[in-house]
């Protein structure tokens, strides 16, 4: 009985610890998108049919002005991103680039951007495309208007 009792428990705490890591993950990756999140990008670009993707950057990345205008350029570079678009956040390893899904399908702005870092050995995954004002869980926003960045 105290080994059944023992195994019980075992699986109990392994439960809890994988259901509060789920959460947590949830949690970061809207916490990565309001930390990229600029509103005047985001309305520009809703305002042109435009999309925002938010990737994740995979990689140790220096800290730093210098990575973060290396980020910014090669997804301005990439065919179909808005110019002057790119948002980086160094310090959460996130990015985010408005783009035209007429010529560019976020797919292939995902490549190409990850072509233009494959130097650096960086690679993205993405964490959300925007096409509506609407898309932000209330967390997010809740986030965005905390840091400012939405209007109450």
């Amino acid at each position: 009985m105290d080994r059944r009792a023992t195994v019980l428990n075992a699986l109990s705490a392994a439960c809890f610890t994988y259901a509060n890591a789920v959460l947590a993950c949830g949690y970061c990756v809207e916490d990565k998108m309001a930390a990229a999140y600029d509103h005047a990008v985001v309305t520009r670009a809703l305002g042109q049919k435009h999309h925002i993707a938010f990737f994740h950057v995979e990689s140790a990345l220096v800290p730093g002005e210098a990575t973060k205008r290396v980020l910014e350029k090669a997804a301005e570079s990439s065919s179909g991103a808005d110019k002057g678009s790119a948002r980086v956040s160094v310090e959460s390893a996130t990015l985010a680039v408005a783009f035209d899904p007429q010529r560019s399908p976020v797919m292939t702005l995902q490549q190409d951007i990850e072509r233009r870092l494959a130097g650096k050995k960086l690679s993205l995954l993405l964490l959300q495309v925007m096409d509506q004002p609407a898309q932000f869980s209330p967390s997010v926003s809740r986030g965005l208007r905390a840091q400012g960045k939405l209007a109450r």
